[in-house]
């Protein structure tokens, strides 16, 4: 893996590529996104054990911290929704750079996926976007300011402006132009994701997969504090994005 950063000066991110470590070498490359605050810890090894995985059957990768998030450049204060879109955009030109591809895949997980709709709803060079338990409409539970100032989320600052951004987003109502295929992968079958799920099926190469996997940000009760790696979860979109799950 390489690590390095990218961007411009003044707002540099941080990322890893993992070249394909096959002798088959992919002509799509994949970005990963990872979700925000106490579950951007909670996940890193789960995304981490998923990078390696795809990079086994040949692909090129790239991870990376928003801006004010991780190892990239910024305060946290300043992570807003529509610079992590940018940011995301950002990332995928690099992606192709870096690999010498011209076609990638998304995939993110939890806010993330959310950032990553939002993010390719332009592009015309991306051949997947797989969502990975995605946040579907609005914010999290997080403790809401009395004036305008910044609230924490477990250690995480949420400003009004960030506040304002994640209440904004509402993927059940969103199209999802772009992708030649979706695929919408969840741990525990809600509401929400029926409605998604319902959003998205008319789409052609839809893809609804219901893995049962650990979630911390389903049952936190049940795992206060806990990593998760779902080996199931991630076996099964390392078969989705190679082309080796049933259709």
């Amino acid at each position: 893996m390489n690590p390095f950063f990218f961007g411009s000066s003044r707002k540099q991110l941080f990322g890893v590529h993992h070249p394909p470590k096959s002798d088959s070498v992919r002509d799509t490359a994949i970005l990963l996104c990872y979700p925000f605050g106490d579950e951007y810890m909670r996940t890193h090894k789960a995304v981490r054990q998923l990078t390696l995985h795809l990079a086994k059957v040949g692909f090129h990768l790239l991870r990376f911290d928003y801006f004010g998030t991780g190892d990239s450049a910024g305060e946290g204060e300043e992570g807003t929704i529509e610079q992590w879109i940018e940011d995301i955009a950002v990332a995928a030109d690099e992606l192709k750079e870096t690999s010498g591809l011209q076609s990638i895949s998304v995939v993110g997980l939890r806010l993330g996926a959310t950032l990553a709709t939002e993010a390719v709803a332009t592009r015309t060079d991306v051949a997947d976007l797989l969502l990975w338990d995605p946040v579907v409409r609005g914010a999290p539970p997080l403790p809401r300011p009395t004036r305008d100032e910044t609230a924490g989320a477990l250690g995480y600052p949420v400003t009004p402006a960030l506040r304002a951004g994640l209440e904004r987003l509402d993927l059940g109502a969103k199209d999802v132009p772009g992708p030649r295929r979706v695929s919408l992968i969840v741990s525990h079958e809600r509401a929400d994701y029926t409605r998604l799920k319902e959003h998205l099926q008319q789409r052609p190469g839809f893809r609804y997969q219901h893995v049962a996997s650990p979630a911390p940000w389903i049952e936190p009760e049940k795992s206060a504090g806990a990593m998760v790696l779902p080996h199931e979860i991630i076996q099964a979109i390392v078969n989705r994005l190679s082309g080796s799950d049933a259709q």
